[in-house]
């Protein structure tokens, strides 16, 4: 697999679009430049350039919001300020229309031409994935009209509404086409996931209800997804990158090239108060050995091979706690509690001795007669560091509680992207009139209102 993340990241620019052609395709054909790309190339190109992208802005801007990270020097100690324009996610907005969501709709569109429906399920699972982080991150957002080329290069803006609908269909399709009986084109090897197990792909397109039904507070439906989620660490939906500098996992790239990030001092202080075990494996120790906000991130995500995390079992342990509580269920919303924190920690590596010694301590087995939301979502918010979902998290619950770094709000949604305003200002402005204000970054989505 390692070997082969160098080629697919290159593969990706190769990508046709769905733009027609004007002029001969005969002409001026590159035989070194393929013009059409088979589905064991598209299915690697899109997981590896999504899970770049999750672990680059979006993983440091969300995760600077909620105060796991903070922001030193340069660019990110003014975003840490929550002093940024719409040129700072220019970049980002591109990348996952232009680029990651881009092949996904071509994966999905050819794998549904050749009958190859466990490519289009992965594919669907990636596009739901892919769809819903960048909703969570701005609102509305154009997706049914997105991905036309030139026969439409000002879509639409969809509302936040219909781009939940669209995830909930894709991944029901995904679930659907995953159990086919058969399909042309089998993947192997080259997913580079879950090496073609569809009962582990059909387990990530459950996280993913489970994830998305939550956020609208359909703990019913929540729950009987995360019932067919993972179901242990070894089922957990994530992306492992390489060992060679071109395959190297992009929080590693980025503190290797750059390292203007540090860790967060509210996360630090839940972390040592409670004496956490996986303190070693998140930051480094301080020049005072002690980890604080001056630590810098440690060796489980600064190394090469470091792995994104899409969803995994702890979350869904976390997902189930809060489901039964908002049921009444105190027994089972701290069983779950315990067992997400257990699920976290193995994820991370501490040895079974530390994960057992910790689970009984004061500060976590607080016993069912005591635990609450706030409870809760403060181990989630520890044990989902490094993803975007821990600003949605604080977003729902206020949970944990944070004071701004500046003025008296802390951002609930990125800016606009400047190409957006350019290129397709008109949609832009149509859709969300108040996108260029002062306050928009600070303002509620769809979803938001309903906490």
């Amino acid at each position: 697999m390692k070997n082969k993340i160098i080629l697919i990241l290159a593969t990706f620019l190769l990508v046709l679009t769905a733009c027609e052609q004007w002029v001969d395709p005969g002409l001026n054909n590159d035989p070194t430049k393929p013009s059409d790309v088979s589905l064991n190339v598209l299915l690697p190109t899109t997981q590896a350039y999504y899970a770049f992208l999750q672990g680059g802005d979006v993983f440091r801007f969300s995760n600077m919001f909620t105060q796991h990270l903070t922001g030193i020097l340069r660019q990110h100690a003014g975003i840490y300020q929550y002093v940024f324009t719409e040129s700072d996610v220019d970049n980002l907005w591109n990348s996952l229309y232009a680029d990651a969501m881009q092949n996904m709709n071509i994966l999905i569109e050819k794998s549904k031409a050749s009958s190859s429906p466990y490519y289009q399920g992965m594919g669907e699972v990636m596009m739901a994935l892919a769809i819903g982080t960048t909703t969570d991150i701005w609102g509305d957002v154009p997706f049914s009209e997105a991905f036309k080329g030139e026969a439409n290069l000002t879509p639409k803006y969809d509302t936040q509404e219909q781009i939940y609908n669209k995830i909930f269909e894709l991944l029901n399709s995904a679930i659907a086409n995953l159990a086919a009986t058969s399909s042309t084109f089998t993947p192997a090897g080259d997913d580079l996931i879950f090496k073609g197990d569809k009962a582990k792909w059909t387990k990530a397109a459950y996280s993913l209800l489970a994830r998305y039904y939550l956020h609208l507070k359909r703990y019913d439906d929540a729950l009987n997804a995360v019932s067919k989620a993972q179901a242990a660490v070894g089922d957990d939906f994530i992306f492992n990158f390489g060992t060679k500098g071109n395959e190297a996992n992009p929080i590693y790239q980025f503190m290797e090239q750059r390292g203007d990030i540090s860790m967060g001092s509210v996360l630090m202080k839940i972390m040592n108060d409670a004496n956490d075990p996986r303190l070693p494996f998140y930051a480094e120790k301080d020049d005072n050995d002690e980890y604080s906000e001056e630590s810098t991130i440690g060796p489980y995500y600064y190394r090469s091979e470091a792995p994104i995390h899409f969803t995994t079992y702890a979350e869904m342990k976390f997902i189930e706690a809060e489901c039964k509580l908002a049921k009444a269920d105190k027994k089972g919303a701290y069983d779950a509690y315990i067992e997400g924190i257990k699920a976290s920690c193995a994820r991370y590596g501490v040895a079974q001795a530390d994960i057992d010694a910790f689970v009984t301590n004061p500060a976590i087995a607080v016993g069912e007669n005591n635990i609450d939301l706030e409870k809760i979502m403060t181990q989630k918010y520890v044990a989902m560091y490094c993803t975007p979902e821990t600003w949605v998290d604080w977003r729902r619950t206020n949970f944990p509680k944070l004071n701004p770094i500046s003025g008296n709000q802390i951002p609930r949604r990125f800016p606009y992207a400047q190409s957006e305003r350019l290129f397709n200002g008109a949609s832009l402005q149509a859709a969300v009139p108040d996108a260029g204000s002062a306050n928009f970054i600070f303002s509620e989505m769809w979803w938001d209102k309903m906490w």
